[in-house]
């Protein structure tokens, strides 16, 4: 019985975890171009001083999947339900 509303609840967290993918893919296309730039993207990611310019840039470079220099909202979305799946691998060992 506890199970599926642990499930369900984890679902509840995904769709928003989804859903608010594209309000942080439009927060981070300043320029409001479609695409996500490498200097939007390091100035985002480093805004916090969580991140070095070293690490956003490396990271920038897994998600964009197609080495065209931009992310698409498509390439974000990939990498956030990536994301996602690890850290429910991580949590089901």
């Amino acid at each position: 019985m506890i199970r599926p509303i642990i499930l369900g609840t984890i679902s509840v967290f995904a769709i928003g975890a989804t859903a608010s993918a594209g309000a942080d893919f439009a927060a981070v296309d300043v320029n409001a171009d479609g695409f996500v730039s490498e200097t939007e993207f390091v100035t985002w990611k480093t805004a916090s001083g969580e991140m070095t310019a070293a690490d956003a840039l490396i990271k920038f470079i897994e998600i964009d999947a197609d080495a065209s220099g931009m992310i698409s909202e498509a390439e974000m979305e990939a990498a956030m339900e990536a994301k996602e799946e690890e850290a429910s691998k991580d949590t089901e060992m």
